[in-house]
C-alpha cells in the first residue's frame, strides 16, 4: 500500500476536483437540488443572465480545488516511491489476506448488480417505443439512427465523434506525458504552480469553459468558432490532466538514475524519453488514451456551446433527442456509444495485458 500512495492519491484528486465539476449528472438527476457547476449554469443560460454570480461561484470551485490539491501534495509528501531502477530484480507474489479478499470481492459483486441494472435499463430502453410511456419492443429506434443513409439520422454525429476523440486522445497523452516529465525530472521554481494550472481545467464547469472558449475565439486573430477545431481543444484541455496525473504517478515510480544513464552515453533528452521512459510508461499513456477517448466521446457541458450544425456530436444529438422527448431514440444512441466504448476498453486492455506478459517473459529469460 505505502508504494501505491502516488497512484491512490491522484486518484483522489481526479475524482473529487472532477466531481466538483460536474455538471450532467446533477442536472439530469438532481431535481431541485443545486450544486455549484448547475447553479453556475443557470446563471449563464437562465432568465438570471448574472456573469458576476457565475463568476463568484466559479472561484469557489477553483478555491476548493487548490485544497484538494493541497491535501494530496501533503499526503505524498517528499518520500521515495521508486519501484523500476537500474537493478535487475524480480519481486514475488504475496497472497492477500482471506478477509481483505472476501471483502474487496463483496464490494465488487454490490458494484456489479448495480451497472448490471444500470447498463441493462439501457439496453432494454433501446428497443422499446418510448422509455417510461410505451414499453412495446420495436427496432424502430435504431432504424431512426443508422436506417437513413450515411449522411442522415445519427452517422454525421457518430462519425463526428469518433474523429474529434481519435484526434483529441494521443494530443492528451503526449500532451500530459511531456508536462509530466517536465514537472518530475526538471527542478525549477514554479513548478507545482504549472502542475496545479493544468488541473484547474477540470475544476471550471463544462458550461463555463464552454462559454469561455466561444468569448476567447469569436474573433480575429483567432477565430475558431463553429469548428472543428475548437471542439477538439475543448476535448484536449478538459482531459490533458489525466494525462498529467498517470505520468507523473509512472515517472514518480521509475528511477532517475535510467534518464542519468542514458544521459552519459550521450543520448539526448527526446532519445531518453522515447527509448527508456515511454516503453516502461506504456500502461499509464493507454490508460490516459482510454480515459481521454471515452471522456471525449461524452463530454456533455462545454461541447453543447461549441457544435454546429456541421461539427456535430453524439452527445449533442442525444441532449436534442431528450428535449424532443424521443427518449427511446436517445437511450438507443446511449446503448450504441456504450458497445463502442466497451469495444475499445477491451481492446486498450488487451494491448496493457500484452506490455505486462512481455515484461513478465522478459524477467523470466533473465
Amino acid at each position: 500500500m505505502p508504494l501505491l500512495k502516488p497512484a491512490l492519491a491522484n486518484a483522489f484528486l481526479i475524482v473529487v476536483v472532477q466531481s466538483l465539476a460536474d455538471f450532467s449528472n446533477p442536472l439530469v438527476l438532481g431535481g431541485n437540488f443545486d450544486v455549484l457547476a448547475t447553479q453556475i449554469y443557470f446563471y449563464i443560460t437562465g432568465s438570471q443572465l448574472d456573469y458576476q454570480a457565475a463568476s463568484t461561484l466559479g472561484a469557489f470551485l477553483l478555491l476548493f480545488s487548490l485544497l484538494v490539491f493541497c491535501i494530496q501534495y501533503m499526503w505524498i509528501g517528499k518520500r521515495s516511491y521508486v519501484t523500476v531502477s537500474g537493478k535487475s530484480y524480480r519481486g514475488d507474489v504475496q497472497p492477500l489476506p482471506v478477509t481483505l479478499v472476501w471483502s474487496v470481492i463483496a464490494l465488487l459483486a454490490v458494484w456489479i448488480a448495480f451497472n448490471a441494472l444500470l447498463y441493462g435499463s439501457i439496453f432494454y430502453g433501446s428497443f422499446t417505443v418510448n422509455w417510461g410511456v410505451d414499453y412495446t419492443l420495436t427496432l424502430d429506434n435504431f432504424i431512426k439512427l443508422f436506417g437513413q443513409g450515411m449522411s442522415d439520422g445519427a452517422w454525421p454525429s457518430l462519425l463526428d465523434t469518433l474523429l474529434y476523440a481519435g484526434i483529441a486522445a494521443p494530443i492528451t497523452a503526449a500532451f500530459g506525458l511531456l508536462i509530466a516529465w517536465v514537472v518530475v525530472r526538471q527542478q525549477f521554481r514554479g513548478k507545482k504552480t504549472i502542475e496545479f494550472t493544468t488541473m484547474l481545467c477540470f475544476a471550471v464547469p463544462g458550461t463555463v469553459a464552454g462559454v469561455s472558449y466561444i468569448l476567447a475565439f469569436n474573433s480575429a486573430p483567432v477565430y475558431l468558432t463553429g469548428t472543428a477545431a475548437i471542439v477538439i481543444i475543448s476535448m484536449v484541455m478538459r482531459n490533458v490532466p489525466v494525462g498529467i496525473r498517470a505520468g507523473i504517478a509512472g515517472l514518480g515510480q521509475i528511477d532517475k538514475s535510467l534518464d542519468e544513464a542514458s544521459l552519459s552515453l550521450r543520448a539526448g533528452s527526446l532519445r531518453t524519453i522515447t527509448h527508456i521512459l515511454l516503453p516502461l510508461l506504456r500502461p499509464a499513456i493507454l490508460s490516459a488514451l482510454i480515459y481521454s477517448f471515452v471522456r471525449a466521446i461524452t463530454t456533455v457541458s462545454a461541447i453543447v456551446f461549441l457544435v454546429t450544425p456541421d461539427t456535430r456530436v453524439a452527445t449533442a444529438y442525444i441532449l436534442n433527442r431528450v428535449e424532443d422527448g424521443e427518449y427511446g431514440v436517445a437511450i438507443a444512441y446511449g446503448s450504441i456509444l456504450i458497445v463502442v466504448m466497451l469495444a475499445i476498453i477491451f481492446l486498450f486492455d488487451w494491448l496493457i495485458g500484452e506490455a505486462r506478459i512481455s515484461r513478465s517473459k522478459a524477467k523470466n529469460q533473465a
